[in-house]
């Protein structure tokens, strides 16, 4: 059985995932992020030096927010049975316009962090934080962030040349997600009502949905190997 690998959102832990109830039979690995090693270090090379942390040779990937990006490059140079991205971007042409507008003052590359940080009090309305444990852990992942670590992804987020859908990327996307609005495509699975966040405030539903997508992929792969 391929054992199931998550990757959090933005400087976040597996605490994002804590709700979460999965397949028991599939055995689960919480993916830490790492420093990149200067500022230009490009997503695919961080990808590279990340998968020493993936040791079964078909995993399953789940991605997080940032993490959905990541997991799409690791899913370029793994081969994985089957890749899912939550409240992410499934290519470049998903990130909204204004983000790209904003990335061109340079703003995550100059502004202080304590200036980032002090939007702090509209965070939780717009991550769709809506319980008092969301607030709490997204307070402490603004506050805890890694500051190399944020610039840099920031600026690999604006910069990210996925332009083509990966093959076989199974998406999932709440509808009233405000970090990153939805960009509708087919063979999208919508949350209706679901926040950045929903992986956390609705994970009951998102647990189901996930444990369907693995429980077909099971039955694919011994349709395959059991024709």
């Amino acid at each position: 059985m391929s054992t199931i690998y998550l990757i959090s959102g933005l400087g976040a832990d597996w605490r994002m995932f804590r709700f979460l109830k999965l397949p028991e039979h599939l055995k689960r690995h919480h993916v830490d992020w790492i420093t990149p090693q200067h500022l230009d270090e490009p997503l695919h090379a961080y990808a590279q030096r990340l998968k020493q942390q993936i040791t079964d040779p078909h995993p399953i990937l789940i991605g997080l927010s940032y993490g959905g990006l990541v997991a799409i490059e690791l899913a370029k140079i793994l081969q994985p049975c089957k890749t899912v991205i939550i409240s992410s971007l499934a290519t470049r042409h998903d990130l909204p316009k204004y983000y790209r507008a904003l990335g061109k003052t340079k703003l995550h590359i100059w502004a202080p962090l304590k200036l980032l940080q002090s939007a702090l009090p509209l965070a939780p309305w717009f991550f769709g934080a809506h319980t008092g444990e969301d607030r709490k852990l997204l307070k402490h992942v603004i506050l805890d962030i890694d500051e190399q670590f944020l610039r840099w992804s920031l600026g690999q987020m604006l910069n990210w040349q996925q332009h083509d859908l990966l093959p076989g990327l199974v998406q999932i996307h709440g509808t009233a997600d405000r970090v990153l609005p939805l960009r509708d495509r087919p063979g999208l699975i919508k949350v209706a009502g679901g926040g950045h966040l929903m992986v956390m405030n609705r994970a009951d539903e998102i647990s189901a949905i996930l444990s369907k997508i693995l429980k077909t992929d099971e039955q694919e792969q011994i349709h395959r190997n059991y024709p």
